[in-house]
């Protein structure tokens, strides 16, 4: 580092060397042309030719500054790798500069051209599941709720790896606003009975006065679909239930797989945990991971207990109980 300071500071000078020694040269004849009276054709000829070869000589100064001339051997090898080294590192930065910005612009493009027949699917499936193209049998039924349940947990996954993407380059901006938890929760619930084909349900407890919060509502609800959906597939047999509980300051969202006393894991995981992880049990936690990120992102917190299992989102309320 010190030899680049070095050589910097000896190309800065000699640089400015050669500008302030141009200048005095046009001076010079400037001076000889107008004050001294010099007007013969000899005296011009051998003032050039004195010139010329001032300029010769500066630029050949500045050049091997820029450039210095190494003896052969290491010194030159080390200089010229430590040249290379500093031209491919800037290359290298621009690149994954360039890289990471491409690759999030072809992400977010991926995600709406996954979306757009994905929403076809979930669109007419509710359209067959109302009856209003002719009525369905129940087998008929069951299917297209698979197929509504499929399509709406790989909207989640396709969001949720976005999110992965803007939080692996610190882009991830959240579009908050002021909502009642209460109309949120009661969504999920809803929700969430359509992502397991109406096959179980998640119930609701809530309280009567409204629970106001500032939250990205589309991310807040997907966080608690995640987690709820994990639960329950994590824990079959038991009952869902998502619950309301504010403080003075905070609003505590739990929820729980009732009558469950297996763990779910011990710890929550991180992104980079998961990820890192070879084994096929972590990797489906990522959305986990990822929803933890999101919830700080909220100024809340995300905890995890046992016995039984649960989740609990902590959130600031807005303006008390």
């Amino acid at each position: 580092m010190a030899k680049r300071e070095e050589l910097e500071l000896r190309r800065t000078v000699t640089l400015r060397f050669v500008w302030y020694a141009g200048l005095v040269g046009l001076m010079t004849g400037l001076g000889l042309f107008f004050y001294a009276g010099v007007r013969d054709a000899a005296s011009w000829g051998w003032f050039v030719v004195g010139l010329l070869a001032a300029a010769a000589g500066m630029a050949w100064l500045a050049r091997s500054v820029m450039d210095p001339p190494l003896e052969t051997g290491p010194a030159k090898q080390a200089y010229e790798l430590d040249k290379a080294v500093t031209a491919r590192s800037a290359d290298v930065g621009d690149s994954d500069v360039e890289l990471a910005e491409d690759e999030v612009d072809y992400l977010t493009a991926l995600r709406h051209e996954f979306r757009t027949p994905l929403n076809a699917v979930l669109g007419f499936s509710d359209v067959l599941l109302s009856g209003i193209d002719g009525e369905v049998n129940e087998s008929q039924r069951e299917d297209l709720e698979i197929i509504r349940a499929s399509g709406i947990r790989l909207k989640l996954l396709l969001d949720s790896a976005l999110d992965l993407s803007h939080l692996a380059d610190h882009r991830l901006r959240l579009n908050a606003d002021r909502i009642d938890a209460r109309e949120l929760v009661s969504r999920v619930a809803a929700e969430a009975k359509q992502l397991w084909s109406n096959k179980r349900s998640a119930t609701c407890v809530l309280p009567e006065r409204p629970c106001i919060v500032e939250a990205d509502e589309s991310r807040l609800r997907r966080s608690m679909l995640v987690l709820t959906d994990f639960l329950a597939t994590d824990h079959r047999d038991a009952e869902i239930e998502l619950s309301l509980v504010p403080t003075e300051s905070h609003l505590a969202i739990e929820i729980t797989a009732g009558a469950s006393d297996r763990l779910s894991f011990d710890v929550l995981p991180t992104t980079a945990e998961v990820l890192a992880s070879e084994e096929a049990a972590e990797i489906r936690r990522w959305p986990v991971a990822i929803t933890a990120e999101v919830i700080s992102r909220h100024r809340g917190s995300l905890y995890h207990g046992n016995a039984p299992s649960r989740f609990l989102i902590r959130l600031p309320l807005l303006g008390g109980r």
